[in-house]
């Protein structure tokens, strides 16, 4: 029988995100109001940079817009980070089956590469993996219970 699911998960905006969103306003805000100042001397140039700035804020501003797509097609999740529904990277792809670990996430330690994609209103888990790359890593995430129902049948490890 096939399983699929697909799940939609908006990251959580956290304080270091918030001082990021004002520290590029401020810091566009005194940049366009420099260059308005100069525009007085240079005008052509100088308008042409602040309408460079104004646009550069917004697609700064825009681009901390992150979520997270958990695609689980029998046996195998794929996490893409959608920044600003406008660019859309794979995260990571893994087949359930090379999960080592998979339980409820408490913030434990852990020495390996780590992929974050969590956000949203579901509990966190975490799947410890072998990776060629990176050797053990470990994906933190929060699928909801129709993820979980897909990714379940092809546990090696019974949780």
């Amino acid at each position: 029988m096939d399983t699929y699911s697909e799940q939609l998960v908006k990251k959580t905006p956290t304080s270091s995100d918030g001082m990021k969103k004002i520290a590029v306003f401020g810091c566009g805000i005194a940049l366009t109001a420099i260059l308005v100042f100069l525009a007085f001397s240079v005008t052509t140039f100088i308008l042409f940079a602040v309408a460079l700035v104004i646009y550069g804020i917004y697609w700064l501003l825009t681009g901390m817009n992150i979520e997270y797509e958990y695609i689980v097609t029998n046996g195998s999740i794929d996490i893409d980070k959608i920044i600003s529904q406008r660019k859309r990277v794979t995260l990571l792809s893994v087949d359930v089956k090379d999960f080592t670990e998979f339980d409820t996430y408490d913030n434990q330690p852990f020495d390996g590469t780590v992929y974050h994609a969590v956000g949203g209103e579901c509990p966190l888990m975490y799947a410890d993996f072998p990776d060629s790359q990176n050797g053990t890593s470990r994906l933190v995430f929060a699928p909801d219970e129709k993820t979980l129902e897909c990714i379940k049948p092809y546990l090696r490890i019974r949780k």
